[in-house]
């Protein structure tokens, strides 16, 4: 009963902020940003709990978002659709409603026939290895989703994967945590099956961690969220590789304080469905001009966007093409 009421919280905080209060437009009715980032969606999709992974429908008429409490312990998939009438209230996923296991890391295809998720359903969960979590997905079934499904053994295996990121052709990026390690995999995927997974190159796992990879839809350069790089900005930062065909992938590239601050909530980033946006999560705090913590304040700052938790923010992403012409490619060797 417990984690039935901190579920229930989590659903009735998000859709407090627009009850009987409709958005209309694109992207919630929000103004478009530009060089500089701009927080998204303030009290319908950040709301001040903490807030990661955002994915688009192809037509942008849907978007799921994930919330979670406790580090994590209470972890949902949350949704707004546009309509007739404007967007809905967030709502959580119907799969994703049980409060025993955790439901992150949502990504829809770019065709949007399916919906990749991390949960740790199906697996016996204790205290100590309640984020032992698997790949799962659902099939689009007219305006929803089908009954969810794990991927097979190719892709999960006894160790944790999480974090599915897929570009067009349907090959399949995620992370693999081995003895406490994270490393970065990619699957290609044919005749309707994902082949065996491939450790991805050293630039592509760089750092002392690096986890939770975003592929650009034509797989010319993935988002890697990295801690332990040289050039750090003192947490997790967002870097970026690009990939040529004769010679592989760049040397891993800090995006810039653009994104990157101090903070370690610095691990998740998605485009919108046209490419133009960069998404990314990221926390910070804004007192609003509040001057005195009395105790009503402290719970508007709670219930309050950038009050530390983590948040998704927005930016035009143009700036990836200015880091393009800056990717350094190591030599081959060639003997």
């Amino acid at each position: 009963m417990k984690h039935l009421l901190i579920l229930v919280l989590i659903v009735s905080l998000s859709a407090c902020c627009t009850k009987n209060n409709k958005v209309t437009g694109p992207y919630l009715g929000q103004e478009l940003p530009g060089d500089s980032a701009q927080l998204f969606a303030p009290g319908i999709i950040n709301d001040g709990i903490a807030t990661r992974d955002i994915t688009f429908t192809p037509d942008g008429k849907e978007i799921y978002f994930g919330k979670n409490i406790g580090n994590s312990s209470f972890s949902t998939i949350l949704f707004c659709k546009q309509t007739e009438n404007g967007w809905t209230d967030p709502e959580v996923v119907s799969f994703a409603q049980n409060a025993e296991y955790i439901f992150i890391e949502p990504f829809i295809s770019p065709d949007g026939t399916k919906l990749f998720f991390v949960s740790n359903m199906g697996n016996e969960i204790t205290d100590a290895n309640r984020f032992v979590t698997d790949i799962w997905t659902a099939d689009r079934e007219n305006d929803g989703w089908g009954t969810p499904y794990k991927l097979d053994t190719t892709i999960n295996s006894k160790y944790p994967e999480f974090y599915p990121s897929v570009a067009e052709n349907g090959n399949l990026y995620f992370t693999r945590e081995i003895n406490q390690q994270n490393f970065i995999y990619k699957s290609e995927y044919r005749n309707g099956k994902y082949e065996k997974p491939v450790l991805l190159p050293k630039e592509v796992n760089c750092g002392r961690a690096r986890f939770n990879t975003t592929i650009a839809k034509d797989e010319s350069f993935m988002i890697i969220p990295c801690i332990g790089m040289p050039d750090s900005y003192g947490g997790t930062d967002y870097y970026i590789s690009f990939f040529d065909k004769e010679k592989g992938w760049s040397e891993a590239q800090n995006m810039g304080d653009q994104i990157n601050t101090p903070t370690t909530h610095q691990y998740s980033a998605g485009f919108s469905p046209d490419g133009k946006f960069l998404f990314f999560m990221s926390s910070g705090t804004n007192l609003n001009g509040i001057k005195s913590l009395t105790y009503e304040n402290l719970q508007l700052l709670h219930n309050s966007p950038e009050n530390g938790n983590s948040n998704i923010y927005w930016i035009k992403a143009d700036f990836i093409e200015d880091l393009k012409k800056q990717a350094i490619f190591t030599e081959k060797d060639t003997k």
